[in-house]
């Protein structure tokens, strides 16, 4: 029997089609998504050659995202002929391959395509053209065995590096750019095409914290140059934006940047890292990076976790922590996750499709809650969906994120659905549409690895300040939870959140444990950046060594990076001295503030006492 495996996220031409890589680790691959708001995109196109002509039976691995309706329904065309299965729709919901039937294909070059039908969210792994009877394997070793079936049998091998750097948000940007400005060899990896994180096009989350504060302004040098010329309202990154942070680390000639590639897999002896496994999204082939130190700056702790590091998630108790905003009982909240959407008023009616498969609306009242502190202004906009549409507050982001993100998206789709067609103010929206909305989730929280140091409320609050203060945090105890308005009318199934400056705080005081409490500015201490348990692991951005509680002040984008470029001075150190990231702290502290005050000046041997 002969097997063609076509990954859809290999395609040549992607259309309209675009590869999503949040669920890699949950079901094996990226995959291609028709995100079109409701208007079907244009056609993803490949060619694959086959050995020989005759029947081929075709086999497409798809799920059907809103069950039963199948919202995402596209078809597969063979040289041009419209099967006519369609796929997108049937099953219970689960990853699975799909019967295409028998198609008559001639020996050569043959192309195949994805056609969308629907223009809401549609997916493809991958297909499978086969000249026996049998299924694909469903899951497991068999079917990683038929993607890697062509690859080569060893990794490339692409050296070693002083610092190897997962994750191309903000945090991980400054430290593989800090330490490579400082001469040290660095990789950077990242799982989508386009760097920033949160911050990027792809999320829309507008960079906040103060920059320039004692005791280290100087860790802001790389935070200054990422925002340099960000022309963003309201948190909306262009395109434009995104190439210019890809710029501004391809410039650096000490730096290697990875983007879409996958860490998949570690290497470790004695307690350390030696390497990392990684493959391109797009062609599958692997790759080896050995290093002398690492950094996890994925935000969802992805390396530390593949490491053994110790980790955790969800929300300490107060008996535990001592903190009075923790509650009485430890359970597995985490801050919500959030898609932000816009329409815009256009100069003709614009239409949208009925969504029988979205959240039922049927009221304003379903949707609305009191809103935000800091409203977006609309201006040109009709309607703006901002940081409160949240969800996935008992769920692990790191492993669930297509989960809430399509929950997400059959809230937004479902609100706008009666806006536009049932609701008492659709007279209002007639020449509203759509215009953006996110299908990469912006995630606040999932895993946080341990370090020497778990900051806690009291620390940020009281000012408890220790000799290792290296990163100032200046934003507030933010925490996130479901508003309970919404949970009422959707009661585990909240896809509207409030936070302490709620203008509607007040009313449901008691519900959650906590109030609005500013913060001074706040030195977060350099043990809260490497691993306890991984000698050889720093971490910068949200994962690092915090309380969940203590997470809300410290998690915006200008502190975590500026975590990421103090990250990458602590390397150099590192690598100037031979020494682990524990010995900077026990043995080498006063060097450290020495450059961290003054990154520019030679670095000198000097007695070294923890105050």
């Amino acid at each position: 029997m002969t097997s063609i495996l076509i990954e859809a996220e290999s395609f040549s031409d992607l259309g309209g089609w675009v590869v999503d890589t949040q669920s890699i680790r949950t079901i094996g691959s990226a995959y291609l998504l028709a995100h079109g708001l409701g208007v079907p995109v244009g056609d993803a196109r490949t060619t694959v050659t086959l050995p020989h002509g005759g029947l081929w039976r075709l086999w497409v691995r798809t799920r059907d995202w809103a069950p039963p309706h199948g919202p995402g329904a596209f078809t597969v065309s063979i040289d041009g002929i419209a099967q006519s299965r369609l796929f997108g729709l049937g099953g219970d919901g689960a990853w699975a391959w799909h019967d295409g039937g028998t198609v008559a294909i001639g020996a050569g070059p043959t192309t195949v395509a994805l056609h969308d039908l629907t223009g809401f969210d549609g997916r493809c792994d991958c297909l499978l053209l086969s000249d026996g009877a049998e299924p694909p394997p469903a899951s497991g070793q068999e079917l990683e065995a038929l993607r890697r079936h062509g690859q080569p049998a060893q990794a490339e091998d692409l050296g070693s590096f002083d610092l190897v750097v997962a994750g191309g948000g903000y945090a991980g940007i400054c430290a593989a750019v800090t330490a490579a400005r400082h001469g040290l060899r660095c990789a950077l990896i990242h799982d989508r095409q386009v760097l920033g994180g949160m911050a990027s096009s792809e999320v829309r989350v507008g960079p906040i914290g103060d920059l320039d504060l004692p005791p280290y302004p100087r860790n802001a040098d790389v935070v200054r140059d990422l925002d340099a010329g960000i022309s963003s309202s309201g948190g909306q990154r262009s395109a434009d934006n995104d190439q210019q942070v890809l710029e501004l680390v391809r410039r650096e000639p000490n730096l290697t940047c990875l983007t879409q590639t996958h860490l998949h897999a570690v290497e470790q002896a004695g307690g350390r890292i030696i390497a990392v496994r990684v493959r391109h999204l797009r062609t599958g082939r692997e790759s080896r990076l050995a290093g002398v130190l690492f950094a996890d700056c994925t935000g969802d702790a992805d390396l530390g976790v593949l490491a053994g590091a110790e980790w955790r998630s969800g929300r300490e108790s107060r008996s535990e922590t001592g903190e009075a905003m923790a509650p009485e009982h430890p359970d597995h909240q985490v801050l919500g996750n959030t898609n932000f959407w816009r329409a815009v008023r256009s100069s003709a009616p614009s239409s949208f499709p009925a969504c029988p498969w979205a959240l039922p609306i049927a009221s304003d009242t379903d949707w609305e809650v009191a809103p935000p502190k800091w409203p977006v202004k609309l201006g040109e906009l009709a309607f703006a969906g901002g940081w409160n549409w949240e969800s996935g507050f008992s769920r692990d982001a790191a492993v669930e994120a297509e989960a809430i993100r399509d929950h997400n998206l059959r809230a937004i789709f479902g609100t706008w659905d009666w806006l536009k067609n049932r609701s008492p103010r659709r007279q209002e929206l007639v020449e509203a549409k759509l215009s953006w909305v996110g299908h990469v989730l912006g995630k606040r929280e999932s895993r946080r690895l341990i370090g020497d140091h778990l900051l806690t409320q009291m620390d940020l609050e009281d000012g408890r300040m220790y000799g290792d203060g290296c990163v100032t945090a200046t934003w507030y105890f933010d925490l996130h939870f479901p508003h309970p308005d919404n949970t009422a009318r959707f009661p585990g199934q909240e896809f509207r959140s409030m936070a302490y400056d709620d203008p509607d705080f007040e009313r449901f005081r008691g519900a959650t444990p906590g109030s609005y409490t500013r913060i001074k500015p706040y030195p977060i201490p350099y043990r809260c950046l490497y691993s306890r348990t991984i000698a050889n692991l720093f971490m910068a951005g949200r994962n690092i060594s915090v309380t969940h509680v203590a997470l809300a002040p410290v998690r915006t984008q200008k502190t975590t990076g500026m975590m990421g470029t103090v990250v990458g001075r602590a390397a150099l150190l590192c690598r100037r001295l031979g020494v682990d990231p524990r010995a900077i702290y026990s043995d080498h502290l006063d060097e450290f503030k020495r450059l961290l005050a003054k990154p520019d000046a030679p670095i000198a041997k000097h007695q070294d006492s923890r105050s």
